[in-house]
């Protein structure tokens, strides 16, 4: 087989990768079972096999450049045990951050990033980068797909899930300690009139959470890629939310991509990246609230706001992945 790039990711699903990855030449092969995601133990077992078929995927191919989703750093073992097999060089995406604790403290992880070219996703995290790692990443936020609309007949699933277009909240979270979950259905306890949809497997969400949820709180575990871009795409805003700093949000890209006024935690890098395009709120329940109805109530000129987001940020991104191609000799 013919040599060429491929993207490593050990997760289902990951926008940012699929817009990457046809700028850079590059394949992308998911890893994941569905298993995985019943507990913590299932996900560390699920990297055993992880590890044998990425090894074999990268054999099999032959590729001239990989590119690894870090973390998990046990993916990165994968790929640096293969360049260091074929002589091939690596490049680690840090789409979560350069510096994750829990995962640099594994072995050899800081050596291993050293060892190949590292992305990060904004300017804050390259200051970071240098001084914990020693190292310069190139930057590179999420790239955007601006999506046509669904058709007509996919408002089937709308039907099916009793939404009403544009009169609910879009909630893409992953049920993470990093998200401000118990805020929001608080949030959702204030606001009975307004819908608020939750994706991502139903399982991730403790039980005595789900059995308590309100009224007006749908789950709809993990979608088809369709189906996801058609509940967004009809939403009348997308809750974006973090605890964290010096993360770059999906949601946010699903957001600009659709249109969709966002309601965002209010931290520096979401300031940064996103200027004063969002609705920008606490993580409190009263103050996520506000900004729902906020959003809600000027739904049409937020759609403006994020449209221009998204005409400004592409541009960057553009500007950014020219320069990574460069400075890899693509």
């Amino acid at each position: 087989m013919s040599a060429k790039n491929v993207f490593i990711v050990w997760k289902e699903y990951q926008r940012r990768v699929e817009v990457m990855a046809p700028y850079l030449g590059a394949e992308c092969f998911y890893f994941h079972h569905a298993w995985e995601e019943r507990s913590k133990f299932f996900k560390l077992l699920s990297y055993i096999p992880k590890t044998f078929n990425t090894l074999k995927c990268l054999l099999r191919n032959k590729p001239s450049l990989v590119f690894v989703q870090y973390p998990p750093t046990t993916a990165l073992y994968a790929v640096a045990l293969y360049a260091w097999i074929s002589g091939v060089k690596y490049v680690s995406d840090c789409h979560m951050g350069v510096t994750n604790a829990l995962w640099l403290k594994l072995p050899l992880a800081r050596t291993l990033l050293k060892g190949g070219g590292v992305i990060v996703h904004n300017e804050h995290l390259v200051e970071q980068a240098e001084a914990d790692l020693q190292i310069k990443p190139f930057v590179l936020r999420d790239g955007i797909t601006k999506k046509r609309s669904p058709e007509s007949g996919d408002n089937a699933l709308l039907k099916n899930l009793e939404l009403t277009a544009k009169n609910y909240v879009i909630f893409p979270c992953s049920f993470s300690d990093d998200e401000p979950i118990q805020e929001v259905i608080d949030a959702a306890q204030a606001l009975p009139e307004i819908r608020f949809v939750m994706t991502w497997h139903v399982e991730k969400l403790a039980k005595h959470i789900r059995d308590s949820l309100p009224p007006n709180i749908k789950l709809t575990g993990f979608l088809k890629t369709e189906d996801f871009n058609c509940l967004f795409t009809n939403a009348g805003a997308a809750l974006v939310l973090t605890k964290h700093e010096n993360v770059q949000l999906s949601g946010m890209q699903e957001a600009m991509a659709f249109g969709i006024p966002a309601v965002v935690s209010d931290l520096r890098t979401t300031r940064f990246l996103y200027r004063n395009y969002p609705v920008y709120v606490d993580n409190t329940a009263a103050s996520i609230a506000h900004g729902v109805r906020f959003a809600i109530q000027n739904r049409m000129g937020l759609e403006r706001q994020m449209e221009q987001l998204r005409l400004e940020s592409e541009k960057e991104f553009f500007d950014q992945v020219t320069s990574l191609k460069f400075a890899l000799g693509m």
